[in-house]
């Protein structure tokens, strides 16, 4: 709710209240003394949109503002010299950050989100200025610029469908889904450096699950198209809202939600825009397209297509040629928390090469982040799912070739995620270095062409099959979401129940190496190695993580001798013993035929000692059934007494490389 000022007359500033933050920057207190004004402007003015200030008032002031609904005597709230710099400042409206909805209400105060408004004066008055007279204000206990934020999109190059679909009939049926390397990489295809492997390995990961309608991941960015063909059964839909009404139906503070709200327009979702690019609904096909629908392209956690796939809701911060700020971030973080999201994909951030703002470190951000910072802690505390405690948020690390991440993305409590090429090395435009969290594929259209670039949905209205490739870390960062939504999915099917710290060091450490390849390329091996994050994403290695399943990483035509698998059996059980292959009941293979075959197996496997002999000559995945003794050195028998015999599964991941320690989480 927003109040006119000049219309109406100070004395209903209070009339729409609002917003708050946790409690990192409560009253502060110098000496004794009130914070001195200049400390309360939390961050630069550089990029900042005209005629707009965030504020956060002290408790009392709050409350005060509130009363004032009932009693529009102003002067009676105690703050008086407020309306004197609003007045003076040419003010035209004050209203919450965060608008009241009753049924969210409690926790918005309890977050004190409640404390944060939204102060709109004219354009051409002197922001530095309007600022300076707000931090005078001893109720206020913040200022802080509106940031404009960006999403650094690339331009969209359309896809055309072709008949040739070079799958089998066990694989999905999706015409496009031969062309994301990027999920299936066979070493062949749309450049002679394209590497076998360096995909998020989702063809083997959707043999356990294909994603659950249950997990909602929100977009925030550009708005996502709800009636695209491969988007629309994966939409998140707010079934208490009438679209197109004009009315707040479910009474959730929103008019028009029914995909999910456009918080930049203040209204129902939009794609097509003048200066829409189509990134929301790239981003979103990337994380949920619907899979196995005969149509486009596939989705990491898009479902099989009986209505499965995880929903995309579309909380929207850039609309067309108006640009979002961090007034709307926030917003779109609180909103998608209030409405059931368990995942925030989130690919933009501040434009460090501009320096808007050039934060150096954790603290830096987390003190002018200010409204931001508190509405994505806000989503962060959100309880959404019954399988995880909190609100995960994923960012993309940003497309400036710098050696540090970008904010927000570097913040120890969120995901930076650096960007791959079709040959699994760092992509020319990727930010990486400290602050990046774990690498994905985003594409390298400089280095491989058109189609080295990650491809998804796209509206029709922008390119004609509704399908094309972009790049960008902007495209790694959902392949990230995808991955930690097809996890959940899959710990909702085993029934299993993880903290936000436990899941999200399960993610980033579900990885194939990319150091080891890092350094044996002299393009690369000087910058980035160790600073490309923990790993490339591994979708099937998530799973297995998921699921309790230890992972054996080899090399490709390498042979293998003496992997350790006492480190993958039971950590902290001593009376155990690995059963040797001569001591083996034949009728329980150590791999199955088709695992052998898969990965064509030319030596092993066997175990002598405990220790596992392996060489295979293709990429792919399977299991090793290793026979375990539990309760003494030898097998039980009918005339001897021993221990039981017991079958423990461990992954096996064969690609071109792999760390010298391999392993698991």
């Amino acid at each position: 709710m927003s109040i006119s000022i000049r219309k109406i007359g100070l004395s209903v500033l209070a009339a729409s209240m609002f917003v708050g933050c946790f409690s990192y920057n409560e009253d502060i207190l110098v000496g004794g003394q009130a914070e001195a004004p200049a400390t309360k402007i939390i961050n630069s003015s550089r990029s900042a949109e005209a005629g707009s200030l965030l504020i956060k008032f002290n408790e009392s002031a709050a409350l005060a503002f509130e009363k004032v609904e009932c009693n529009t005597n102003v002067t009676r709230s105690g703050i008086e010299p407020l309306n004197i710099v609003l007045n003076k400042i040419g003010a035209t409206t004050i209203e919450r950050l965060f608008p009241v909805v009753e049924k969210h209400e409690e926790r918005t105060r309890k977050a004190g989100l409640h404390r944060w408004y939204v102060v709109r004066f004219d354009s051409d008055e002197q922001l530095e200025e309007a600022a300076k007279l707000l931090a005078e204000i001893d109720d206020v206990n913040i200022v802080q610029y509106n940031s404009i934020l960006t999403h650094q999109p690339s331009v969209a190059v359309p896809a055309e469908i072709t008949t040739d679909t070079r799958m089998t009939v066990s694989e999905v049926n999706d015409p496009f889904f031969k062309d994301q390397w990027h999920y299936y990489n066979t070493g062949s295809g749309i450049h002679e450096k394209q590497v076998a492997g360096m995909d998020v390995n989702v063809k083997d990961a959707w043999r356990y699950c294909t994603g659950d309608p249950s997990i909602i991941v929100a977009v925030i960015d550009e708005g996502v198209d709800y009636t695209h063909e491969d988007l629309k059964d994966n939409m998140w839909v707010n079934r208490g809202e009438i679209a197109g009404n004009g009315k707040d139906d479910d009474g959730n503070g929103f008019v028009d939600d029914v995909y999910g709200f456009n918080h930049c327009a203040q209204g129902a979702i939009s794609w097509n825009e003048s200066g829409d690019s189509g990134h929301g609904t790239h981003v979103a096909g990337t994380v949920a397209a619907v899979n196995n629908n005969g149509v486009g392209v596939c989705g990491i956690a898009g479902g099989d297509g009986s209505g499965n796939g995880v929903k995309i809701m579309s909380s929207q911060m850039f609309s067309g040629s108006k640009k979002g700020t961090v007034e709307v971030s926030s917003r779109a973080f609180k909103y998608a928390a209030d409405n059931g999201a368990v995942i925030a994909q989130c690919s933009w951030g501040y434009d460090a090469k501009k320096g808007n703002p050039a934060f150096s470190n954790d603290k830096a951000y987390k003190l002018s982040a200010g409204a931001e910072y508190d509405g994505i802690t806000y989503f962060q505390s959100s309880k959404n799912s019954d399988v995880l405690d909190g609100g995960l948020v994923i960012f993309a690390a940003g497309n400036d070739s710098l050696s540090v991440s970008g904010y927000p993305a570097a913040y120890r409590d969120f995901i930076s995620v650096a960007a791959t090429g079709c040959d699994g090395m760092p992509a020319y435009y990727t930010n990486f270095g400290p602050g990046t969290n774990i690498s994905a594929p985003g594409g390298d259209q400089k280095n491989h062409g058109n189609e080295g670039g990650v491809l998804s949905t796209l509206p029709k209205s922008l390119v004609r099959s509704g399908y094309g490739y972009m790049q960008g870390t902007s495209m790694a960062c959902p392949h990230v979401s995808g991955v930690a939504a097809l996890g959940l999915s899959y710990a909702k099917k085993l029934g299993k129940r993880f903290s936000l710290e436990e899941f999200t060091a399960m993610l980033l450490l579900s990885v194939n190496d990319i150091d080891t390849d890092l350094m044996a390329n002299p393009t690369f091996s000087s910058a980035y190695p160790r600073k490309m994050g923990s790993g490339r994403i591994d979708a099937l290695r998530m799973l297995m993580n998921v699921e309790g399943t230890p992972c054996i990483s080899i090399t490709k035509s390498q042979y293998h001798k003496n992997i350790d698998l006492a480190l993958y059996i039971a950590d902290g059980v001593a009376d155990i013993e690995i059963q040797d292959k001569d001591n083996r009941d034949d009728k329980s293979p150590l791999m199955s035929k088709e695992d052998v075959e898969k990965l064509g197996v030319v030596s092993g496997p066997s175990i002598t000692g405990g220790k596992l002999t392996i060489m295979c000559d293709n990429v792919g995945f399977g299991f090793i059934n290793v026979p375990v003794i539990v309760g003494g050195k030898t097998a039980g028998s009918d005339d001897k007494m021993g221990g039981r015999v017991t079958i423990k599964k461990i992954a096996l991941i064969v690609r071109e490389s792999h760390t010298a320690n391999g392993g698991w989480l």
